[in-house]
Parts: structure tokens; sequence; C-alpha cells
């Protein structure tokens, strides 16, 4: 059989293959992204920092559109760029960051003109309930022996900001030694839950309704970095018409006001 399209056509009938076979972890079960009749199901690729927002923006959307039905994938985005770059059967990608999208336009992979920040969040320091209180400015001055749970700064958008204020803040290097990594924001806030670290970093959304852990600080001033959320269509998509309308659909007002309800900040 001879394959048309190069290298990136065989790598996503690969991807297929193995979704097929099950040994694509993550994503949903053989069959998914087909057509059946009237049905599509979208798949999208979303930061596990959208967890608490996402559903109910899936929910306003199919309220007004009824289809087409959405799937979601959470993980770190560096992650779930990688398998987007491996050919994985998804159709957008809703991000933490800039870069992973940025770089996921640079490789040919997302469509550059469906990139857009939809919202911004914000970095927070917090501790268990009851915790000793810490703050920005003193978190190389913690009791020895505890540690500072961040994401990791290679893969989870959320670590990569941490990491960025902590060396604004000329903490990175003392606190050497001293930090746990988490996969993904919702592991960090774990940590910070089960009381196995004296503070985390996590976004200000995180938080939300959660109420076994504490806000000690916020990040402010010139020194803290701003978080994108940034949103793209794949390019040679399954479903790219489908995936477009939900897109737009997350600047819509309606969207807007589920997002600003979650915490998240807006422009405009």
């Amino acid at each position: 059989m001879r394959l048309h399209g190069g290298p990136s056509a065989l790598r996503r009938v690969v991807a297929r293959c193995l979704l097929a076979l099950g040994v694509l972890g993550g994503f949903p079960s053989c069959g998914r992204g087909q057509n059946d009749g009237n049905h599509v199901e979208v798949t999208v690729a979303a930061a596990a920092s959208l967890r608490s927002v996402l559903p109910e923006l899936i929910a306003a959307f199919n309220a007004e559109h009824g289809r087409p039905t959405i799937a979601t994938v959470y993980g770190a985005s560096g992650d779930l760029r990688k398998r987007v770059q491996d050919g994985a059967p998804i159709d957008a990608v809703l991000f933490a960051a800039s870069d992973p999208v940025d770089q996921l336009i640079k490789t040919g992979h997302v469509l550059a003109d469906s990139r857009r920040v939809i919202a911004h969040n914000r970095l927070v320091l917090i501790g268990p309930k009851g915790g000793r209180r810490i703050e920005w400015n003193s978190l190389d001055a913690i009791p020895e022996g505890e540690k500072l749970a961040i994401g990791e700064p290679e893969a989870v958008p959320a670590g990569a900001y941490a990491k960025k204020a902590l060396q604004a803040l000329g903490k990175w290097d003392a606190l050497s030694g001293r930090m746990v990594f988490g996969g993904d924001v919702a592991a960090v806030l774990a940590y910070a839950r089960r009381g196995e670290v004296i503070g985390a970093i996590v976004y200000a959304t995180e938080v939300v309704g959660i109420d076994d852990v504490v806000v000690f600080d916020e990040a402010t001033g010139a020194w803290a970095p701003k978080a994108d959320v940034v949103v793209g269509a794949v390019k040679d998509a399954s479903h790219a018409r489908q995936a477009s309308s939900f897109l737009d659909f997350l600047s819509s007002p309606k969207a807007r006001g589920i997002l600003k309800a979650r915490g998240f900040e807006l422009d405009g």
C-alpha cells in the first residue's frame, strides 16, 4: 500500500492503528471520532488545569448547538503537544500556555489562523489548611526538610510559570533539592491537599471551591507571569469544521461568562 502525504500521513495511520489496539493510552475507546449516521465526536486535547471548567463549557455548547459531541483528553500541555505531533487523532487543542500551541503551528500541526487566547490565569501559593503560612518573598527560608510542590517545568505550563516566577524573585537556586514535581497541575494540588508539602504553586482557578487548602499569597507585580489559555485547530483533523465551531464558541459571551465565574481573567 502506498501512502500519500509523506511521513506525517504515515504517523497518523500508525497512531490510529495503535488506538484501535488500545495502545495509545488516555484516549477514548476504538471508534471515537468516526461518523455514525448523524453522530460526530470531536476530540479535544486539554490542559489538566481546564478540568474544572471545560465540562461546563461543553454543556453550554451542546445546549446551543446540539452536535457535535465533544470528547476530552486531559494532560500536561507539553505531553499533549507530543501526542499531536505523533499523529494522535485529535481535532483541537486547549493549552495552558502559548509555547505548546506555537510549537505545533511551527511544525505544521496546528492552523496558525485558528490560534487565539481565550482567557488568562494567575499563580497562587497555597498550603494545607491549618499549615504554616509562607509567602513568595520568603520561600527560600522555609524550614529544613520541608518541600515545595510545583509542576514539572519541562512539561507542565504551571511549572514553567512557577520556575519563571521563582527565578525572577531570586529563589530558584536556593530551593534546589527542596522541590517536588507534579506531572500536571492537578497532581501539584494533590500534594498540598494531602499535607505532603508545606506549600505548592498552582493556578488560582485550581482552588475555586476547594476548602482543604489555603491561598497564602497571590503572584502579583512585574515579576509575576500571566498564564494564557490558548486554543487551536489541528491541521487535517478528521472533524475540522466541527472543531472550529467549538473553538469559536469559546470566545462567545456565554463561554466568557462561564470562564469568568470559574476564576479566569478575560481581556476586554
